[in-house]
């Protein structure tokens, strides 16, 4: 039996449990600042970046055009930084190879120049080579050039194939066979069962891709290749696979390679990987191959945006009613939005909001009050920030339906600093920036080349690197090289396809982006997640930087031009391990691959040689 005053005792402090937490709720509720946007950097100077990056745009222009053969072999080439020179050897100048090689230059800040063809350069002297030759082998007219690239080659130059010769070129050719490691062609068209990655090229783990159970929908890449079979000293990344056991694993067919030719390095990529966003990470990848290291400047941004979200208003009710038993707002509220959130959790990512009040703006049917607040203190209390849709039924101009928006927006969070919106496609931009006055990056669907731009000198372009909902080969392939490349991805989720389905339920929905974020992601865990406007602070800082780096025995060098606050890199070492870094935090990324977070403008990495076990 409890006494009087022990029930008095338990009595107050339950009173006293009660009263702080409705007090902390209530305190929450009170302080919650959801008409700002704390993820919007201020004191961002977006005027200085964009100057810096022109600046650094017509350095390289400079630089390129002084990259004429008369200037190497008799001009004095002090005037251009001689370890950042690019040859892109191909008959077509203008082509998707030539678009994806350009971007590549740009990112890593090197000067490109464009050769039709090698001659005039047969007596460059040796400490004169350019460092990289990228060649288009299936536009090059090898009966003139196939000796002096491999004269470049022997001399220390360092060769990429971003594709491969056609096998009846290489079999008419010694020299092809002699600077590309080929031992055999085996055939030049047979279908394999897969294809195998190893570890330590792209940054992510090994996979094999072959069909089979659990694979069901993702085998999507092109099996029928020429076989080469690759002789002694060439390093396999990518391998064909076959059923036929009798085939020992050197013997299979090589994908992608390295072979040393004389003093230089010869990369050959067997496939159309160069012809789209996966090729600069496949050359930043050889890169990290040629030498003890590489160092190159990373974006460190994974983006996850959910656009055209539509639990704003009851204009689809009747429809979602007789799905799930519930209407639009509800649905979304309590289905969706703590669906979504428990998937944020598991991958601590960051949500992007992508409001859409409205889709069909001629039904009558408003967006209701106070919903907008309650979405934006939800994401006031760490869970992201807000933008506006242009996805639209209906048949009212960008102009007009944001316009609309704006009313509504305005109405209800006057003071929250919309800086990101979600383009259904890129022509929207200029009536959508002109309709958002603080407008600092759009995300629109792959139709742009690169995947991170500036679209005038105000406002950048983030280019959404997945939906979601497939994970394909290919697409994996894809997401391992920008990750390789830029340490970037932005997968946009569209839910208009939850509020106006079609076919897919919200369950099918849910499963399977969940299970693809959580599932094919995890491996890149060491890149930070970010909104847009976070990721468009770093983007800006990425492209305006320009950097030096060096090796002296143990000790690498970086000094980072243009410095602002932060930047990042990835460090590739081949035979060495970390020891001591100064001027920045480092993250092991795996097989070799190590994020730097810059915060000096010098910073220096001693290294330390791997000890290797044998048993």
């Amino acid at each position: 039996m409890v006494s009087r005053r022990n029930f008095f005792t338990m009595l107050t402090l339950l009173m006293i449990m009660i009263f702080m937490f409705m007090f902390s709720s209530v305190l929450k509720q009170v302080l919650n600042e959801y008409d700002t946007n704390s993820h919007a950097e201020e004191n961002l100077d977006e005027r200085v970046l964009k100057g810096r990056y022109d600046d650094l745009t017509e350095k390289l222009t400079t630089q390129a055009k002084s990259l004429s053969y008369e200037v190497i072999t008799q001009g004095d080439y002090e005037e251009c930084d001689r370890d950042k020179r690019v040859i892109f050897l191909s008959k077509k100048i203008r082509s998707e190879v030539a678009d994806v090689v350009a971007s590549w230059c740009a990112y890593v800040k090197r000067p490109m120049i464009s050769y039709t063809t090698l001659s005039g350069l047969e007596y460059v002297d040796r400490e004169k080579l350019p460092e990289v030759i990228i060649v288009d082998g299936q536009n090059v007219f090898w009966e003139r050039d196939i000796d002096i690239l491999l004269n470049f080659a022997r001399g220390g130059a360092c060769v990429i194939f971003a594709r491969m010769p056609s096998p009846k070129d290489i079999q008419d050719h010694e020299g092809l066979r002699l600077l590309t490691g080929i031992k055999e062609v085996y055939s030049e068209n047979i279908q394999i069962d897969g294809i195998q990655l190893f570890p330590g090229f792209l940054i992510g783990q090994e996979e094999n891709y072959i069909d089979g159970p659990g694979q069901e929908g993702r085998a999507d890449l092109n099996l029928m290749i020429p076989w080469y079979v690759t002789g002694e000293g060439a390093k396999v990344y990518m391998m064909g696979l076959v059923n036929d056991r009798s085939k020992k694993s050197q013997d299979l067919p090589s994908l992608t390679w390295r072979y040393t030719c004389g003093y230089g390095k010869v990369f050959c990529i067997c496939g159309d990987y160069l012809t789209k966003e996966s090729g600069i990470g496949f050359l930043t990848a050889c890169m990290g191959e040629k030498d003890s290291y590489d160092i190159y400047p990373v974006i460190n941004a994974q983006n996850l945006v959910l656009a055209n979200y539509g639990g704003f208003s009851d204009e689809n009710g009747d429809q979602l009613q007789s799905i799930y038993d519930q209407r639009q707002i509800p649905l979304f509220r309590d289905v969706v939005w703590p669906a979504m959130i428990s998937m944020t959790e598991r991958t601590k990512n960051k949500i992007s909001l992508m409001v859409s009040p409205q889709l069909d703006y001629e039904d009558s049917i408003e967006p209701e009050d106070e919903m907008l607040i309650y979405y934006l203190k939800l994401l006031n209390e760490g869970y992201g920030e807000a933008g506006l849709s242009t996805k639209q039924i209906s048949s009212l101009s960008v102009a007009e339906k944001l316009g609309k928006d704006r009313v509504y927006w305005q109405k209800e969070a006057p003071d929250y600093a919309l800086r990101s919106a979600w383009l259904e496609t890129p022509d929207m931009y200029e009536e959508t920036k002109a309709c958002i006055p603080d407008l600092k990056t759009v995300v629109v669907e792959k139709e742009n080349a690169l995947p991170v731009s500036y679209l005038d000198d105000e406002v950048t372009c983030q280019v959404a690197t997945s939906d979601g909902m497939t994970h394909t080969f290919s697409q994996d392939i894809a997401l391992k090289s920008l990750q390789t490349a830029l340490g970037y991805s932005n997968v946009v989720l569209d839910l208009s396809d939850v509020s106006h389905p079609e076919e897919e339920d919200f369950a099918d929905f849910s499963r399977r982006s969940s299970s693809n974020l959580i599932t094919f992601w995890k491996q890149f865990s060491g890149f930070e997640k970010t909104t847009l406007s976070e990721s468009d602070a770093r983007i800006r800082r990425f492209l305006a930087l320009d950097y030096q780096d060096g090796r002296n025995g143990n000790v690498i060098s970086l000094h980072v031009d243009g410095f602002d606050e932060e930047a990042f890199f990835i460090l590739k070492l081949n035979r060495d391990v970390i020891d001591e870094v100064k001027g920045a935090q480092i993250t092991d990324l795996k097989n070799g691959f190590y994020l730097l977070s810059v915060s000096e403008e010098d910073v220096t990495i001693t290294v330390k040689e791997r000890r290797l076990f044998y048993y």
